[in-house]
């Protein structure tokens, strides 16, 4: 179960280059990096609305994260303690790259009765989302291999797990 409070709220079309401008690209190849720029010049109060809390949601409209492919976007969002992004769609390489990395993307056709402030609960498990705050709950879909992905923290931490258990059947 992923719990946290939406500290963003966006509309439709937020691109890679709102969430880091590319002027940041080339100045690290440090994931921490990235959490000082997120939203640099489209939102700057972003960052001291993440620094609230260690479990931020961010909520977007359709074709969220569209653009580049920026794999830095993704580091952006999760170093300034994003946990789930619920937007009504997302870009196939920003899906892709969240998916590796373990940033856990929902999707659901409407998302304006979101508000900041709300406590949010997104269960992999049940594919629900309740809004605690607004007493009101939402079924979503997502791929089960997806999903069995985002709960071991992405690609990444999916290929861990198995290296780990092969580790442990050869001794």
């Amino acid at each position: 179960m992923i719990t946290g409070v939406i500290t963003s709220v966006y509309g439709k079309d937020i691109n890679t280059d709102d969430i880091i401008p590319a002027s940041f690209l080339q100045q690290s190849n440090d994931r921490k990096f990235f959490k000082d720029y997120a939203f640099d010049r489209y939102d700057p109060a972003f960052r001291q609305r993440c620094n609230t809390t260690t479990t931020n949601i961010v909520i977007g409209g359709e074709n969220f994260a569209c653009g580049s492919s920026r794999e830095q976007a993704v580091y952006a969002l999760q170093e300034n303690g994003v946990v789930c992004v619920i937007a009504e769609s997302y870009p196939d390489i920003f899906y892709r790259n969240s998916l590796s990395n373990g940033l856990v993307l929902v999707s659901l056709p409407d998302t304006s009765s979101f508000q900041m402030g709300d406590e949010v609960h997104v269960d992999l498990e049940t594919y629900t989302i309740e809004n605690v705050t607004q007493g009101t709950t939402f079924r979503f879909e997502m791929n089960h291999d997806d999903n069995e992905t985002f709960k071991q923290g992405g690609m990444i931490g999916r290929v861990r797990t198995h290296l780990a258990e092969l580790l442990q059947t050869s001794k």
